[in-house]
């Protein structure tokens, strides 16, 4: 009776002409049966769904905050797809993802890192000196750029010509520098393109190397770059994740010059910043 309350197949035809990830939808779908289960226990009225009758049933649910900002954001997704009224619940992700800072922000306002920003860099130079120089690449933009998972899915050539999607990440590598170019990052849509000249010799070099087939005018720095936390792991100092390096980074060089110089390079708001990386400023 109740899975009848449900359109799940026609839910799933929705999300899917979204173009939402198979992984996004599978999400989605889990979290019907999740709440399918919650109303099979609930002796409230469910002749309807609406808003107002499920928030009743998610707020009184002994869950975790995270279990409930995701199943929220499946209700909102399936209001949207009923064309029904999701204000309120809109509102209510709004308020545990506030929530969620402030404990975030709790947790980590007086956390101390295993590793500084100075065995960050000697961490980095010892994947040049081992001649891992992929590695090395990785690191040195995560420690220099403060990046994201995302503008680390570059292509390496000699010229943006030889690489048919304009929309890529790409290292050029130029006589005495190199050009790294972001089109596809997290926040694109604001800040747009990013251009950042890198003359580290040992960077030059690097990207020489792995450019020293002259028949492959373009590569991939990383074929199917998929999973990237495990897949960058592998390549960071101490198998650190990219966020966890721009933590200790940002908590030792907290002045505003230095956050302003990260903010810009990162394309991230000093909001954010100051919000989940420990900004003091």
């Amino acid at each position: 009776m109740y899975k009848e309350m449900f359109n799940t197949q026609s839910f799933q035809e929705y999300l899917e002409a979204q173009k939402l990830s198979p992984s996004t939808i599978k999400a989605h779908l889990n979290n019907i049966s999740k709440i399918i289960n919650f109303i099979d226990n609930n002796d409230i009225d469910n002749s309807l769904i609406n808003q107002d009758y499920l928030l009743d049933i998610l707020k009184d649910k002994d869950i975790t905050l995270s279990q409930k900002l995701t199943i929220s954001t499946t209700i909102s997704k399936y209001l949207q797809y009923e064309k029904k009224p999701n204000e309120m619940v809109v509102k209510y992700i709004g308020e545990l993802n506030n929530t969620n800072k402030k404990n975030y922000k709790e947790r980590n306002k007086n956390q101390k890192y295993k590793y500084t920003k100075k065995d960050i860099l000697k961490e980095t130079n010892e994947f040049y000196k081992k001649g891992n120089r992929r590695a090395y690449i990785v690191s040195y933009l995560v420690y220099t750029f403060s990046t994201r998972n995302t503008d680390l899915d570059v292509s390496l050539t000699t010229h943006q010509k030889h690489c048919p999607n304009k929309n890529e990440n790409y290292l050029i590598l130029r006589k005495t520098s190199v050009l790294y170019i972001r089109n596809d990052y997290k926040t694109k849509e604001t800040y747009g393109q990013l251009k950042n000249e890198i003359k580290n010799k040992k960077f030059i070099e690097s990207v020489r190397y792995l450019l020293r087939d002259t028949d492959l005018k373009c590569i991939k720095l990383f074929d199917n770059f998929k999973n990237t936390t495990k897949i960058l792991k592998r390549y960071l100092p101490f198998e650190l994740k990219s966020s966890d390096i721009v933590k200790i980074i940002l908590n030792e060089k907290n002045s505003l010059n230095d956050a302003s110089k990260i903010s810009k390079n990162r394309g991230s708001a000093l909001s954010t910043l100051q919000s989940n990386y420990n900004l003091k400023v």
